[in-house]
């Protein structure tokens, strides 16, 4: 048999686009859009990062000096020490119970969600179209419009101003259901659990073995997701904690005091805590701003290390779980 050479020969050439008046306008106005923008959401990180090397002050005047000047390292490890002295707040309490709450609504959340969404994938049930259109409608509400109901239902069971009022809808996560139905639904899957199940697995065996390990990009999905949403929360913990669960005749009840709250929420009472500050409030539109203004009795950079402090436990779930959600690019699932 004859060999048979083939040559191939492609010629490719990229000529220039020729420069145009209103291109370079529309880039040039593209760009100065992104330039604000950038600087709209850099600058107050920015000045939250130096204000922790700084040696600030109460009131409106923090540091004499320009505002994005860095101080020195030695201040930051005093800033840290009094941050975590007890002289502002309880940021270790804070702490603890916050990573106590969304770790437990994360758990509960993994544990119910990821089996109901292969549930809802893989089996076909008589209520199961009822069942995923409640989950879509659930995941479609506010959670903030559900406070009231569930402050309402904890106080019902006597568990207002428990840590379990804060757990429990921490876990109701409709979204990490549908997520995990969509990833679960998919032809791939159904031919491994096709296969599983004709080597003689049982059900179980078949999630245990076979949809559970493909499930990690999902999973940390939703550990992620529900992370962030349970341990930025204020409001729920608000509504179980201050609004109905303190009242003027139980101001000595434990559930009252500051040992239970959680970051988000401790943050707050820390930086509206004090006596008002000694300057002319502004006016908008003939209202006064008097609730806004900051009234902490805690030095400006002692509070910006505290609020760094606070979301450093997410930023490093998001970088941990982020090699679990890329490992489904491996996988192939996603279809």
């Amino acid at each position: 048999m004859r060999p048979v050479n083939v040559s191939v020969k492609l010629d490719v050439s990229v000529a220039s686009q020729p420069w145009s008046l209103a291109s370079s306008a529309k880039r040039l106005v593209l760009w100065a859009v992104l330039a604000v923008v950038a600087i709209f959401f850099v600058v107050p990180i920015l000045w939250l990062l130096l204000e922790t090397t700084r040696a600030g002050q109460t009131g409106p005047d923090t540091q004499a000096g320009a505002p994005l000047a860095f101080g020195s390292l030695h201040q930051l490890v005093a800033n840290w020490q009094v941050l975590f002295s007890g002289l502002v707040g309880q940021i270790g309490t804070w702490l603890e119970n916050s990573f106590l709450y969304s770790g437990s609504g994360v758990l509960i959340a993994v544990g119910l969600g990821i089996p109901a969404g292969y549930g809802l994938a893989t089996f076909d049930f008589f209520g199961r179209r009822l069942l995923l259109l409640t989950t879509m409608i659930a995941m479609l509400i506010p959670t903030n419009a559900l406070v009231l109901p569930l402050v309402l239902e904890a106080h019902s069971l006597g568990m207002l101003s428990s840590p379990f009022a804060v757990i429990l809808p921490y876990g109701l996560f409709p979204f990490g259901v549908y997520i995990a139905y969509l990833y679960f639904n998919a032809p791939r899957v159904f031919g491994l659990l096709a296969a599983a199940r004709s080597d003689g697995c049982s059900e179980w065996q078949a999630f245990r073995h076979v949809a559970l390990p493909l499930s990690t990009p999902v999973l940390g999905l939703v550990v992620v997701l529900d992370f962030i949403a349970s341990w930025t929360n204020y409001f729920l913990p608000w509504g179980m904690y201050l609004a109905f669960g303190c009242t003027a005749s139980s101001t000595t009840n434990i559930a009252c005091q500051t040992g239970r709250y959680p970051v988000t929420l401790g943050v707050a009472q820390q930086l509206m805590a004090g006596a008002p500050a000694p300057f002319a409030v502004p006016q908008l539109s003939g209202t006064v701003l008097s609730s806004v203004q900051m009234q902490t009795n805690a030095p400006a950079s002692v509070e910006a290390l505290l609020i760094f402090v606070s979301c450093a436990p997410v930023i490093i779930v998001l970088v941990i779980a982020q090699r679990w959600i890329a490992s489904g690019r491996l996988q192939g699932i996603f279809v």
